[in-house]
């Protein structure tokens, strides 16, 4: 019996594991989302030509080349107005990542000591169409906190971290978190087979008959007609249930009695193994 009891006690220790590292998860990859969302809305209102600047600082941009073997005297960068505190350097030309074709790539930079105020970029090739011509706008701020109070980005506003990043430091903890939880569950199953139990995952909504789903591929499953107990998640005895079928590993039941059962309980599959825990062992 003493066997029995610590394998009850490991049980209910990795079950409460296994709520709280699901909680988890399943909280920081819903607040992923929403950083995901704040950050495409936010994306989406500023526009993909939109550079947010500070004196000083510097923004890579690209854009497509109009023609095959461009040069760098082909490429201008005109500013409006001309006296911007701004400039541009053309880093260079390579091939486009998804199907090969003519990019360039260069800065903008602006001033150390530049003032805050809006500012058009247009970047052109010279021979190729007005269509052609890649605009940009160039919000320059006085200071970090100026930057931050406009931002239309709800995170960026409150934490100053960009929503994108955050999204994506939020997933990967939930995922982790979420591999933690099955490796758990993993580990519950095995422990419920030592016990030989299996866990209730479905419970019919209503009606007389009520009914009950659990697994039951081991050996030594209830055939249609056996009557085994149902216990609560802490392996107390709700009432006794009558198998009806067996399809492909998923054992369907018929409560006996009107016990309240729920998703989570558990079914005694093999009367030739102690299942109940001894008495006042509930958490």
């Amino acid at each position: 019996m003493s066997s029995v009891t610590e394998l009850w006690q490991a049980l209910r220790r990795h079950r409460r594991l296994q709520r709280f590292w699901g909680g988890c998860s399943a909280v920081l990859l819903a607040t992923a989302l929403l950083g995901l969302l704040d950050g495409v809305q936010a994306l989406m209102r500023l526009g993909s030509d939109h550079l947010e600047m500070l004196p000083g600082a510097s923004e890579t941009i690209s854009g497509p080349c109009p023609f095959k073997n461009p040069l760098s005297s082909d490429i201008e960068a005109r500013f409006t107005p001309e006296n911007a505190p701004l400039y541009f350097s053309l880093e260079g030309f390579f091939a486009g990542y998804w199907f090969g074709n003519g990019m360039w790539r260069g800065e903008v930079r602006a001033e150390p000591d530049a003032g805050p105020g809006r500012y058009a970029l247009r970047v052109v090739f010279k021979g190729a169409a007005a269509q052609s011509a890649q605009k940009y706008v160039v919000a320059l701020w006085p200071d970090e906190a100026s930057r931050r109070a406009a931002s239309p980005s709800w995170i960026r506003r409150v934490t100053g971290w960009n929503a994108f990043i955050t999204a994506a430091l939020f997933g990967c903890l939930g995922i982790l978190c979420g591999l933690g939880t099955y490796l758990l569950g993993r580990r519950c199953f095995r422990l419920l087979a030592a016990l030989g139990c299996a866990e209730v995952f479905r419970v019919s909504a209503g009606g007389a008959p009520r009914r009950i789903w659990c697994l039951a591929s081991a050996p030594g499953a209830p055939r249609p007609g056996d009557v085994r107990p149902v216990l609560d998640d802490a392996g107390q005895p709700l009432g006794d249930a009558r198998a009806e079928k067996a399809h492909k590993g998923v054992l369907e039941l018929v409560m006996l009695d009107n016990a309240s059962v729920l998703p989570g309980c558990l079914v005694c599959l093999r009367p030739d193994v102690v299942s109940r825990p001894q008495a006042g062992g509930r958490d």
